[in-house]
């Protein structure tokens, strides 16, 4: 479980303490500069076009006006052909259009691809995100709270020396026998803890008058043993998320890879390790931009090649590939949202044992380190801005 959660966070999450909130911002800035700038271009190409529009039409409404005050055939006819060359001109004119959004269209889809395969680069855990998971396996292990391991050696000897004479101490000696070190983690639930529960009872009840403080500090322990135990079988309810969004990240991940197989080597002719190199790893943001500008050129010349090679059905290869990435994108901010969602659920399990006399010191320390992996995840991924974006990643005329 343990390493499905991490698995997530190493691809995802969390990014400020090892240079990656850096990369992302600047990732982030790098897309967002190209579309700015293609934005822009398309937004000059569609003021140039209205005002062409404007003239032609303007010219038609003139053309019909002198058609209709014309009583000379001839005239008429000359007219007539005039205007059709001008709906030709027109039609010229809109064509172009339809190529020019389909261009940015299509460069958005390459350029959010690209900004894609970035984002979910598997990267290495930041300081804040191990500290986070190391408390929390903290709080849930008994044998790292002060006193435990001592008394549990004294209730470890009562087994072994009376294991003989009751089943149920022989079963429980079994089990601890194949656990083997408690301190390294074992998760103190299920058949485990009930064995546990009624071999510490046992133990608690066999000791008499004379074993005062032992009996006070094994009574103190159970009570712990018990918090932990609940502590962990609530986190274990959260964590079983975990592996479902591992799931979904990983066909996530086979998704995008294809849909980059599909349009930067098939479509676009670009090699996946120029790609790697060029853009994935390369850490100057001025590289990067420029390269994504020339990517970006790219896709909007094979769109006119394939134009001019096909002018009748041109279309739907690229409006496909277009809907696929925005598909992905949109699941990929689903995906970070399940995560928000599951990281907020700690919050609750937090606020539940903050005021447990043994766990509260530990949960405490648990709830600022959560705080800092919560909003540095936020601030990295924002799912409703991401969404957001993904839904209008396109120009639609």
């Amino acid at each position: 479980m343990k390493k499905s959660i991490y698995g997530i966070l190493i691809v995802l999450v969390l990014s400020h303490f090892s240079g990656y909130s850096q990369l992302t911002d600047d990732n982030k800035s790098v897309t967002a500069l190209v579309l700015t700038e293609l934005n822009r271009e398309r937004s000059l190409q569609k003021e140039n076009l209205d005002f062409r529009i404007r003239q032609i039409d303007a010219k038609l409404t003139n053309l019909d006006e002198s058609i209709k005050n014309t009583s000379s055939s001839a005239e008429k006819i000359d007219k007539l052909l005039e205007r059709v060359q001008i709906l030709e001109e027109k039609q010229s004119e809109l064509d172009k259009n339809a190529i020019s959004v389909y261009k940015y269209n299509y460069s958005s889809a390459v350029l959010n691809l690209a900004s894609m395969e970035r984002e979910i680069k598997p990267l290495n855990l930041f300081n804040s995100s191990r500290e986070f998971y190391t408390t929390l396996d903290k709080v849930s292990n008994p044998m790292t709270y002060p006193g435990y391991e001592a008394w549990f050696k004294e209730f470890e000897k009562y087994i072994e020396d009376n294991k003989k004479d009751q089943a149920r101490l022989a079963a429980l000696s079994h089990i601890l026998q194949v656990t083997g070190n408690l301190a390294e983690g074992t998760p103190f639930t299920g058949m485990f803890a009930g064995s546990l529960f009624d071999g510490i009872g046992t133990f608690i009840n066999s000791l008499g008058k004379r074993d005062k403080d032992l009996r006070e500090k094994s009574l103190s322990m159970f009570k712990l043993t018990t918090s932990v135990s609940q502590f962990t079988h609530d986190k274990d309810l959260i964590e079983t998320e975990w592996k479902a969004i591992t799931k979904s990240l990983d066909e996530l991940k086979e998704l995008q890879n294809r849909a980059m197989e599909e349009n930067f080597v098939a479509i676009l002719g670009i090699n996946r390790s120029d790609f790697k190199k060029n853009f994935t790893d390369e850490t100057d943001a001025k590289k990067r931009t420029q390269y994504i500008i020339d990517i970006s050129k790219i896709a909007e010349d094979k769109i006119s090649e394939v134009k001019n090679k096909n002018p009748e059905n041109w279309k739907q290869e690229y409006y496909n590939q277009m809907v696929t990435v925005q598909n992905l994108k949109i699941r990929f901010g689903t995906l970070t949202f399940r995560i928000l969602e599951n990281l907020d659920k700690y919050k609750v399990l937090i606020n539940k044992y903050k005021q447990d006399e043994f766990l509260k010191d530990r949960v405490a320390q648990l709830d600022l380190k959560l705080d800092l992996v919560r909003n540095s995840f936020e601030t990295t991924f924002n799912p409703q801005d991401y969404i957001r974006a993904s839904n209008e990643m396109y120009i639609v005329e």
